[in-house]
């Protein structure tokens, strides 16, 4: 939990704790049994104190269905056939006479006890309720397996919906079309029960959902996802439950709480802007629907990585670093989750395009420590468990780990790549031009005496929507000072980015760049932040369809096209208007 809470008390997000708030006349701290839905309207108690939910829906009978298990689909108990009687008189009078192709108007309004101006209990919430840029980012080695409560609900400070991301809700069908499909393309039979709603919040937006079974190998898992948009905003939440450890009033409450952690933070004067794709994005017709099923594929399935059958035209690899092999050996050791008497035979043999081709992440960090005489080589792939295999050593004279990235050509199936370099003598990146399916690269570089020779190959990465290029790796050394970093001192024009016209999310503090014209052949840049003496002060002009830009730390445009203006303060929680508030 420690490392989580140092995350975000260092970031501009803050976790929000509210038991030390003095209550006045107003206040409430909403209690679990103010997060069950229920069909009774609160009584006396003002607008903003609770919440209502109006859900209606057209349903087609098909062959089979009765209006028991209709009543029981839609509203949780079959007692409820009555109401269809009561609601669709025109079209049938009596349950016998439903027949296959009539159309239904099911209709329901629910409520919950706590409202936007109500307070927040986190302990209530599970882990912790974060307020976040990144609701879906499961980090399960801290949460249930250590902690006392079943479930953890995570919550997003929403966004201002820039992007033109569309409303589910509207495209209702085609949304549900889309999250079956995810699932089964990315989970295969690990998914069941998976199931949707959707309900007009009064006076608040549209809130539609979905929650599945997960099983991810040694524990089942019930996700629980919720996409609340109005006019202007979006917001979400995600729960994670742990089954066996859940009742089916646990989930009821769970449920109810993850409804009011989405709509509760729907507020257009709360967001930040967006700092990456939705992991699996370019699986979906709406990016803007952080994808659930390739977060717990990532982050809870404990199951092996499967082995690509029949990869075409594969072929052994011929390793130029042999500790970068060592450490790759390792990682799909671990992803297979091979036996001993297995690692044995993988060893034995050569590894193939084929082994790779699944492996769509990877992080390489090489440091060269100068105060012991270590050389630290760290790889990791697809995200896998203890933050990736290592191999240290204690003395200079060993020689240099590694002295090329040459290796990295072999992974085609690559989508995210990070290289963190510090001290490197490795100046060619040439080899990154093979890793054409790449959308993520972020290369964080430090050297006080090599140079990259130049940036060229980014011309071949046509696909790329989020791009780093930092310099300032050696800034936690040298202070704020990073004229130290020579490693992109040479690079004077990276006008070769007029190739990637799918960039989104950009940031350039490398090199000595002389001129940034290139920027306004990037229609798709939405964030970008620029570090450099030669930073021109026409930028913005470059830039017209940009929300976010920073420029030597400063945000020069937040959204409105406005200046933004900079506090030391991280974001706080009113807790007379329950908003939080402030700035980065």
């Amino acid at each position: 939990m420690g490392r989580r809470i140092k995350r975000y008390m260092t970031s501009a997000f803050f976790l929000i704790t509210l038991s030390a708030v003095s209550m006045d006349c107003h206040a409430y701290f909403g209690e679990n049994k103010d997060y069950f839905f229920t069909e009774e309207q609160p009584e006396n108690r003002g607008r903003t104190h609770y919440l209502e939910f109006v859900g209606k829906e057209t349903y087609t009978v098909e062959p089979g269905d009765t209006l028991w298990n209709i009543a029981e689909d839609y509203w949780g108990k079959g007692t409820y056939y009555q109401r269809i009687l009561s609601d669709n008189k025109d079209v049938v009078d009596v349950p016998e006479h439903l027949m296959p192709g009539m159309e239904l108007d099911l209709e329901k309004t629910l409520y919950l006890n706590v409202g936007i101006e109500d307070y927040i209990n986190e302990e209530q919430f599970g882990f912790d309720l974060l307020v976040e840029e990144d609701a879906f980012e499961i980090d399960h080695s801290l949460g249930l397996k250590n902690y006392s409560l079943p479930y953890c609900i995570y919550a997003s400070v929403p966004y201002v919906n820039d992007l033109g991301e569309a409303d589910p809700y509207v495209h209702w069908e085609e949304f549900k079309e889309e999250v079956s499909r995810c699932s089964r393309e990315i989970c295969d039979d690990l998914v069941s029960d998976l199931s949707f709603e959707r309900y007009q919040v009064t006076g608040l937006g549209n809130l539609c959902g979905y929650s599945f079974t997960f099983d991810a190998g040694d524990t089942e898992y019930i996700i629980m996802a919720y996409f609340c948009y109005n006019k202007t905003t979006k917001s979400e939440a995600f729960a994670l439950c742990e089954k066996k450890r859940c009742t089916e009033t646990v989930l009821e409450m769970v449920r109810g709480k993850t409804c009011y952690a989405a709509v509760r933070f729907l507020d257009p004067n709360t967001y930040r802007e967006k700092l990456q794709d939705y992991r699996g994005a370019e699986t979906w017709n709406y990016p803007q629907l952080r994808n659930p099923f390739a977060t717990a594929m990532w982050q809870l399935y404990s199951g092996p990585l499967k082995h690509v059958e029949d990869y075409p035209e594969d072929y052994s690899i011929l390793w130029e670093e042999p500790e970068f092999e060592k450490l790759v050996r390792a990682e799909l050791s671990k992803l297979w989750q091979l036996t001993e008497e297995e690692k044995q035979t993988f060893a034995e043999r050569d590894v193939t395009a084929g082994d790779l081709a699944l492996i769509e992440e990877m992080e390489i960090n090489y440091y060269s420590i100068e105060y012991d005489g270590k050389e630290y080589l760290r790889v990791q792939l697809n995200e896998s468990e203890d933050y990736g295999t290592s191999i240290t050593h204690y003395s200079q004279a060993e020689g240099r780990l590694i002295d090329t990235l040459e290796d990295l050509r072999h992974f085609h199936g690559l989508k995210r790549l990070k290289i963190r370099l510090y001290a490197p003598d490795i100046t060619d990146l040439s080899c990154l031009e093979k890793l054409t399916g790449l959308k993520e690269l972020d290369m964080n570089l430090y050297s006080a005496d090599t140079q990259a020779e130049n940036l060229d190959f980014l011309g071949k990465l046509t696909d790329l929507r989020k791009l780093r290029i930092d310099g300032r790796f050696g800034e936690w050394k040298y202070g704020n000072d990073y004229g130290h970093n020579k490693y992109f001192k040479s690079i004077t024009d990276l006008s070769i980015l007029r190739n990637c016209p799918q960039l989104t999310y950009l940031t350039l503090a490398a090199g000595n760049l002389e001129g940034y014209d290139f920027l306004e052949d990037l229609p798709e840049l939405y964030q970008i932040s620029l570090f450099g003496t030669n930073v021109g002060e026409n930028i913005e002009s470059l830039l017209p369809n940009a929300c976010f830009i920073e420029i030597n730390n400063e945000l020069v445009r937040f959204e409105t096209g406005e200046g933004y203006e900079q506090q030391s303060s991280t974001l706080k929680f009113d807790p007379k208007t329950a908003k939080v508030v402030g700035s980065k």
